[in-house]
């Protein structure tokens, strides 16, 4: 009998199934298929017509098909009509029953796997300026897909075979839930500066931001922040991001820089600081998250993402912080698949927030739901999860991707991911940076995002 997956391959497809649906189903495989069973009964699920470009690394020659779940009798979440990424043609019957058994013929085992584990990143060149596989270059982008949680739809679809096959088997069934959390790139915009700093800081004022009196009172903040961030300083949000989150109900995830590789797009302060220190503490005690913010050039130097966790971790503890997970998620979001995930496993953290595009919102891994993570190069499991990034701030709003500014369309496609993740009962990952805040509107965006 040939074996189209390792058996770390299947025992993957086991942990991903038992997170998704809360059963440990048996997966088998047989000559060119994959027989789904659970526990002791006859009947079975076939995975038929497999495909081996799911399992290759980096670009294949993938195209995509659409399938429409009514005429055979499913439903779609999002819309009736599937996205199918493939190597050819689908047959005009997808799912067929028998008495005993459904045969499904298209891969939705391959691509799961494709699409959580980034194949398609795996030794790719067309990177952006700062090495990062960029949205526009993406099969899921390309075919117009990105704004849809594939992965999700399709595992949707196989619950509804799973539940025809097995109609007494109680499936496990997923909460809405936001998952929002702030890289502290800057947590001050003057604090941590010196006075030349300071002066350049000012001069920018005036001349980009024609902010003439934030300007002039810089070196009064800047003065009257040695024990503690002074609170008209605009990156100081922290506060007014905390009391947000609480009065949602929800928690808040802080995430710091605990390294310098890069003395230009690092930050400008230590963990060590009093005024970090006091920080985390605060945080700490209000019921919020500290987390891990890699800096710019440990992406592929696993040796440092190590020493930057030890390091958060050393601090935390003399506080007397004390975390049931650690996480965290790449500065940039600069990632290089699966070298910076191994790395975060092996620096013992729980989970990662990077993967999301910065140059377009949207399901880069085809889900909204945290998910164990798999070493492809090595046929591996790993201990740490993935908490797919849906959305990032700047993606939206800056120019230099989307451009949407501080506006009511910048709410609404925002927005329209959170309901796509609410009704897979997904999380809505959500980053909001404490220093991406420019006037009222967008504090009152920022609200709407989590309070709509």
């Amino acid at each position: 009998m040939s074996k189209f997956l390792s058996e770390n391959q299947l025992s993957w497809f086991q942990q991903i199934f038992l997170e998704r649906f809360g059963v440990k189903f048996i997966f088998e495989n047989n000559n060119d298929q994959i027989v789904l069973r659970y526990d002791r009964s006859e009947k079975i699920i076939i995975f038929s017509n497999l495909n081996k470009k799911f399992y290759k690394f980096g670009e294949t020659d993938l195209e995509c098909y659409e399938w429409n779940a009514e005429n055979e009798g499913v439903e779609g979440i999002v819309n009736p009509v599937l996205k199918a990424p493939s190597t050819q043609p689908l047959i005009s019957k997808l799912i067929n029953f028998s008495e005993n058994s459904a045969e499904i013929h298209y891969d939705i085992l391959g691509l799961t796997y494709w699409m959580l584990n980034r194949l398609e990143e795996i030794n790719r060149t067309d990177l952006d300026n700062h090495d990062r596989f960029p949205a526009i270059n993406s099969h899921a982008y390309k075919y117009n897909y990105l704004d849809r949680p594939v992965v999700d739809e399709w595992l949707d679809i196989l619950k509804q075979v799973i539940q025809k096959v097995w109609p007494n088997l109680k499936l496990k069934k997923h909460h809405f839930s936001i998952k929002v959390s702030h890289d502290v790139d800057a947590p001050s915009r003057f604090a941590f500066s010196t006075p030349a700093g300071v002066i350049k800081s000012m001069a920018s004022l005036i001349l980009k931001n024609n902010n003439i009196k934030l300007a002039l009172m810089a070196p009064f903040i800047y003065l009257s922040s040695k024990n503690k961030i002074h609170p008209l300083d605009p990156y100081n949000t922290f506060d007014w991001l905390m009391n947000i989150s609480e009065k949602n109900n929800l928690k808040s995830a802080f995430y710091f820089i605990c390294g310098r590789t890069d003395t230009s797009k690092d930050a400008l302060y230590e963990p060590e600081h009093p005024i970090i220190k006091k920080m985390m503490l605060e945080i700490y005690n209000r019921g919020h998250e500290i987390g891990l913010h890699p800096s710019y050039n440990s992406y592929n130097k696993p040796e440092q993402i190590k020493f930057e966790a030890q390091r958060l971790k050393k601090v935390c503890k003399k506080l007397g912080i004390e975390q049931s997970q650690w996480g965290g998620r790449m500065h940039f979001l600069r990632w290089s698949h699966p070298t910076t995930l191994q790395a975060w496993n092996d620096a013992e953290m729980n989970y990662d927030s990077t993967l999301g595009y910065a140059d377009r919102p949207g399901f880069r891994c085809g889900t909204c739901h945290e998910y164990t993570g798999f070493n492809p190069v090595t046929d591996s499991i790993l201990n740490i999860k993935i908490r797919p990034l849906i959305v990032m701030d700047c993606t939206v709003v800056a120019n230099r991707y989307l451009g949407l500014g501080y506006t009511k369309d910048a709410l609404h496609k925002i927005l329209e991911y959170k309901k796509i993740c609410r009704r897979f009962n997904g999380n809505f990952t959500f980053l909001w940076h404490n220093s991406f805040f420019s006037g009222s509107s967008s504090f009152e965006m920022y609200r709407d995002i989590i309070e709509s």
